[in-house]
């Protein structure tokens, strides 16, 4: 029977990955035998080649196969449990958040003569999380995982952290159990984008976010502390919670004009917009000039991240700068402090942020109306 009669066509995949997998730390297949092109495999599995591609793609990056261009799928010529490697779990790497990390990883990793794998699952959050519940029967002795933020995620890091296998987890701090971590002051991040918004005068301001994520939660309660220690009214009728658990490496810019438009269209609407991230940002910009609104005469606009296309926007974004390489190395770090001493403390390192002021903010137009609360 073949393995796509035999699966359910979620696991068809991890099925092939298991078998060849299996058979190279067997010794079938030795390092620089040819296992087969991914057509050649399709059509002795009977099975579709996107699913072989999936299964190849898996054990590539754990380091057991290599392709070679024109010839097929090789044993790779240096077994990946010879080497010290760990794997970079990413879900998505078109979020440059995600692709700074990996390579402040990389970069301390290569220090260490550590070597690293990098999983991608491109935007498939199923993918992902079956990826992360192998992580124990793979060659890595650890792993660095960026978080998604999602419930199907936090499930996932339950799971691993039970069967014992190291990581650290990077962009959030699970409260519920208790795993080395690397964030950036969030709460922090959000305190000094109301100070600034506050001191060029501007009075009601809006949030719009996913605050399913603790850490975007963290930095709307520095914008609310922050207009507190001000004197200043905190108006939750101005936050706006995009609402995306279930589509968290999903496009979600309909979500976010919609939430902007409907903003503005109140009798009293915000003077200044602090988006939970540049992503948002961006589309709040796009929103704004549909609606004929203008930035920052109309309204002022802070992000959060300082994506490099921050400054290339018109105009250029005000964004409140996380140590994204930083915080891939500092994952490195913790995750070497485990792996030579498993008993070790669990250590949380929360970093510095830096507000990046730019042309994005300015205070109110004369026709603004700024009387939720004092000047």
């Amino acid at each position: 029977m073949s393995i796509e009669a035999s699966k359910d066509a979620g696991s068809i995949y991890m099925a092939l990955a298991d078998r060849l997998r299996s058979a190279i730390q067997s010794g079938q297949y030795r390092p620089g035998d040819l296992i087969g092109s991914e057509h050649e495999l399709a059509r002795a599995e009977s099975i579709s080649r996107m699913t072989v591609r999936r299964a190849s793609e898996l054990l590539v990056n754990e380091g057991y196969l290599e392709r070679r261009p024109g010839k097929g799928l090789y044993v790779c010529h240096r077994p990946a449990s010879a080497v010290g490697l760990i794997q970079v779990i990413a879900g998505n790497l078109t979020w440059e958040p995600c692709l700074q990390v990996a390579r402040g990883v990389q970069t301390a990793a290569r220090e260490r003569g550590v070597q690293v794998q990098l999983y991608d699952a491109h935007g498939d959050e199923e993918l992902d999380m079956q990826v992360m519940r192998e992580l124990p029967k793979g060659p890595a002795k650890g792993a660095v995982i960026i978080s998604t933020h999602s419930s199907a995620f936090n499930e996932a890091m339950f799971g691993l952290k039970t069967s014992g296998f190291p990581f650290v987890l990077v962009d959030q701090r699970l409260h519920d159990i208790e795993v080395p971590s690397v964030v950036s002051d969030n709460y922090d991040g959000g305190h000094q984008v109301a100070r600034l918004l506050v001191e060029n005068g501007h009075r009601r301001i809006a949030f719009i976010g996913d605050l399913v994520a603790s850490t975007v939660q963290d930095r709307l309660d520095g914008l609310r502390d922050g207009l507190g220690d001000a004197g200043l009214p905190f108006d939750r009728g101005l936050v706006c919670d995009l609402v995306v658990d279930q589509d968290r490496l999903g496009d979600w810019s309909s979500r976010v004009e919609s939430a902007f438009s409907q903003l503005m269209s109140q009798s009293n609407p915000p003077t200044a917009v602090f988006c939970s991230c540049d992503a948002v940002a961006r589309s709040v910009y796009r929103a704004a000039g549909k609606l004929g609104v203008r930035i920052p005469e109309d309204v002022s606009v802070v992000g959060f991240d300082d994506d490099p296309l921050a400054e290339w926007l018109t105009p250029a974004l005000t964004s409140v700068r996380q140590p994204f390489r930083e915080m891939g190395r500092r994952a490195v770090e913790l995750l070497g402090a485990r792996l030579a001493d498993p008993n070790k403390e669990i250590e949380h390192s929360v970093l510095p942020v830096e507000l990046i002021s730019r042309a994005s903010v300015s205070r109110p137009g004369k026709n603004a109306n700024s009387s939720g609360g004092k000047s």
